[in-house]
């Protein structure tokens, strides 16, 4: 069995810390470190990719409830990523459709439920932010 996140984050760590030091000229040493980077957020995002997911549909399906409206997409039977993004998607499409109907509307239910809405889409697309590694200062 292989851990993918933490696979991804030596990787990237060994090019930023190692590798890019070593490297003559500001192309190679920046494209290295850019990569070790990118492999470092990729770890991160692997990591917590099913987590996320889960609480992304707990979420749009508890507005969803708010609104009482019967979903037709079934909970996802794995946590295989490619299930669960295709549940979160399905909701997702039920959500703005909720929210076009939602914005049209002058009542203060409306505009408590899109704020509800909203807060949520806020929330997660900060979850969806990679936090800054912390790689030590390079050694010469």
């Amino acid at each position: 069995m292989s851990d993918i996140g933490m696979i991804l984050d030596r990787l990237g760590r060994k090019l930023v810390t190692e590798v890019a030091p070593k490297l003559e000229g500001d192309y190679s040493a920046g494209h290295a470190a850019m990569s070790g980077l990118m492999a470092v957020m990729a770890g991160e995002a692997w990591d917590s990719a099913a987590d996320r997911l889960v609480n992304e549909i707990a979420g749009i399906r508890g507005l969803l409830a708010l609104a009482g409206k019967t979903l037709s997409v079934p909970e996802s039977t794995s946590v295989k990523l490619s299930e669960l993004t295709a549940e979160r998607n399905a909701l997702a499409e039920q959500l703005i459709s909720l929210q076009s109907e939602l914005e049209a509307s002058d009542d203060d239910a409306a505009k408590d439920l899109n704020a509800k809405i909203w807060m949520h889409l806020m929330a997660t697309a900060m979850n969806r932010m990679p936090s800054p590694p912390d790689f030590p200062d390079a050694e010469d």
